[in-house]
């Protein structure tokens, strides 16, 4: 049955990660003082959180796959 399984390598959910953690704190340290200036930056702030939130859920999950095919 492990024939079946294809090899997962984890390097792309690990980049993913990465760029996840990057735009939360884009979000959170460079955008917080023209999120206060304009409305529009703060949307921008607020998209810039959700996508990287985007990135690192899926970048868990996929770290999560790697890992349970690997035992």
């Amino acid at each position: 049955m492990s024939e079946n399984r294809r090899a997962v390598s984890p390097v792309i959910p690990v980049i993913g990660l990465i760029v996840g953690v990057a735009l939360a704190l884009i979000a959170n340290y460079t955008l917080d003082s023209l999120a206060d200036s304009s409305d529009t930056w703060h949307q921008i702030q607020h998209g810039t959180f959700f996508v990287g939130g985007l990135f690192v859920g899926y970048a868990l999950t996929q770290l999560y796959r790697v890992a349970r095919s690997r035992a």
